[in-house]
């Protein structure tokens, strides 16, 4: 316990950039204000890229709530330190069970700080939420029962890019923001000054911008002392429920944020009464997040939200696809010469005179089909049999994961008893264990000075930990012209549907990218929402190119990223395509070395360690055989699927997985 105080001495000491040094982000700035004046809003989250200034934001927020301190949350932290735990040392001294304090605990009063939020393992952001929500922790453990009571204010930042958090894990925060990107090179060059002489001279910088914190700090504690003056009446009560419900929002506390962040605005602005307009302006802070057209990437309209500014891709394509609805369908360039697509112009033309008129007619239909954007339903859903993943890794000991027996080398999750240490390893202590080994010998154990209880090396236990781990399985899909063209999309998306089904059962994470025109997509982030996985599979476009690479270099980035988030999870790419890559993400015209790009993208997976399966679609009289060449590089499971439907799909996956 002494490092940790003098960590946080030390931290407390640091210089913190001033919050009015802070250059633009106004909007960000007013919702972080207005948390502070009514902390009853709920959390904050502010959303932005690595260096647009999430942390001194937030950081700068505590100089403006003397003499609240700011207490910041480690990714790597443990239960027992955010909980708290036996205090072993205190217990040998006195010889009764003591508790330490964790973090939460201390954190009673004060700035809790979760930066990188979405690299936190979920377990201990559910605790976390559940403490802000309810003012109470739980400690459960050990043998040891306590109730304590905290309430803080949580502030929170995360990189979207870096992984997505839970839907209801981000209901828990009453405002959502995201920093604006600044662009303009004079307000750039002055945040690189600024910045600058911070590091100089932090006291001078803060001296020259203390009137103005201190200006904001006096307005702060004024209108926060404002808020029991305020009236809220049942028309602004009927609005916000009126709001939230349009929004397509279940959760009350949408609700509640509202009313309180509007009071917030009002009192800020020095007005005894709340308005519409406080309502409205609140509203943009509040719903995004809530609102699950927002999470899932709507491509039926091209209504954005004001909170989602990177998602500037889908919208571009949602006007291509506009565009394409009222054209009549052109031919792509590829189609000129492409030797991959056996129903193009020239080959037609080549076989004109040898084939009937209907012959004809299906083959421009076939051509039409790959040119035209289509969303194809999936077939039905049906049950199937549990996946097993079986990973490999190094372990200490044994516990259950979610789906199959795998466990961590690390010392962390749940303590699920205790345990005989190994010969040379006696760390992880189970203190409950190990007291009540030692107790019955006290009365002829000689003790030293200062000690109560006497403990010999054989009294030591270990504690038996249970690792909840599960697999991610992401899904990299060929949405291009030559899935649509034969209507194989359908098979796909029911098959993928019943696998999300039952990995949804097993509490695993699922995700899916497709690839198609110039690029790939992630259609759906890494999730366990069974009812968003659903309808992003059932609104995706098909047709155009096949850019694979991208695909697969998508697909790396994405399941690096969760293997970073969580360092025990199993990541499984499975990848459905026919191999027939004719589009290259960086400008590439040659199909030897479009194919080459996919090979070395697929090499780079594979010296990652990425489990991957290959569901070959490939079909037609003449078959190139890349699909198989692509599994070589990857390293991994083949399967040809002469029969392309859901259940073919769906028991390759279940064959592999075992």
């Amino acid at each position: 316990m002494g490092t940790v105080m003098i960590t946080e001495e030390l931290k407390s000491a640091a210089p913190v950039y001033p919050f009015s040094a802070i250059l633009g982000q106004e909007r960000a700035k007013r919702a972080v204000l207005l948390f502070l004046v009514n902390p009853a809003i709920g959390g904050i989250l502010i959303n932005g890229h690595p260096g647009s200034g999430k942390s001194a934001l937030l950081h700068a927020a505590s100089s403006l709530v003397r003499p609240r301190r700011m207490i910041s949350i480690p990714v790597n932290v443990t239960p027992d330190r955010l909980l708290g735990a036996l205090d072993m040392a205190a217990a040998m001294k006195s010889g009764k069970l003591a508790l330490a304090s964790g973090l939460l605990e201390d954190a009673d009063g004060q700035l809790l700080l979760a930066d990188h939020m979405n690299l936190i393992p979920e377990a201990i952001l559910k605790e976390i939420v559940s403490a802000l929500s309810t003012g109470w922790i739980y400690l459960q453990r050990e043998g040891v029962s306590a109730v304590r009571r905290s309430r803080f204010m949580l502030l929170a930042a995360m990189d979207p890019n870096e992984g997505s958090v839970s839907p209801p894990l981000r209901d828990h925060f009453g405002y959502s923001v995201t920093l604006d990107d600044i662009r303009d090179p004079i307000s750039r060059a002055e945040i690189i000054r600024r910045s600058l002489q911070f590091e100089r001279d932090p006291s001078a910088f803060q001296n020259r911008y203390r009137p103005l914190d201190e200006t904001l700090r006096l307005r702060v504690e004024a209108s926060a002392q404002s808020l029991t003056q305020l009236q809220v009446c049942a028309d602004m009560i009927q609005l916000s429920a009126s709001i939230a419900r349009e929004a397509g929002i279940s959760s009350s506390r949408a609700e509640l944020s509202l009313i309180e962040g509007a009071k917030a605005a009002a009192a800020w602005d020095g007005r005894t009464e709340v308005t519409s307009a406080d309502i409205r302006e609140i509203a943009e802070f509040v719903l995004p997040h809530r609102m699950r057209h927002a999470m899932e990437k709507p491509r039926a309209s091209s209504g954005g939200s004001p909170d989602q500014g990177n998602n500037k891709q889908p919208e571009q394509s949602l006007e291509d696809h506009a565009r394409s609805s009222h054209m009549p369908p052109q031919k792509s360039p590829e189609q000129k010469w492409n030797p991959h697509n056996p129903g193009n112009d020239s080959s037609a033309s080549h076989d004109a005179n040898s084939r009937t008129t209907d012959q004809q007619a299906d083959d421009r239909q076939r051509v039409s089909e790959g040119l035209e954007e289509r969303v194809l339903l999936p077939d039905e859903t049906y049950k199937i049999k549990p996946l097993q993943l079986e990973g490999m890794r190094k372990i200490d000991h044994e516990g259950s994961g979610k789906r199959n027996k795998s466990c961590a080398n690390q010392k962390k999750g749940r303590a699920m008893g205790y345990m005989y240490p190994s010969r040379n390893l006696r760390t992880d202590v189970a203190f409950d264990a190990t007291i009540r080994a030692a107790a019955p010998y006290q009365t002829i154990r000689t003790k030293r000075k200062g000690v109560a209880f006497a403990i010999e090396f054989d009294d030591l236990r270990q504690k038996k930990r249970e690792n909840r781990v599960g697999a991610t399985l992401l899904f990299v899909v060929d949405a291009s012209g030559s899935m649509a063209a034969r209507k194989r999309m359908t098979a796909v998306k029911g098959a993928i549907l019943s696998l999300l089904q039952d990995a949804y059962e097993k509490r695993d994470r699922i995700g899916m990218i497709a690839f198609r025109n110039n690029g790939a997509e992630l259609i759906l982030p890494v999730t366990r929402s069974i009812e968003a996985a659903s309808k992003q599979l059932r609104e995706i476009p098909t047709g155009g190119k096949t850019p694979l690479a991208d695909g697969l270099v998508h697909a790396y980035k994405v399941l690096h990223t969760e293997k970073r988030r969580n360092n025990d999870t199993l990541p499984i790419m499975i990848i459905v395509t026919d191999g027939r890559a004719n589009e290259s993400s960086i400008g590439l015209t040659a199909y030897a070395d479009i194919w080459n790009e996919c090979l070395e993208a697929a090499k780079l997976i594979h010296a990652a360690g990425i489990r991957c399966l290959v569901l070959d679609t490939e079909q037609g009289f003449v078959k190139l055989g890349r699909s198989r060449e692509l599994a070589d590089a990857l390293g991994a499971e083949y399967r040809f699927l002469d029969h392309v439907d859901d259940k073919g799909i769906a028991r390759a996956v279940r064959a592999t997985m075992k």
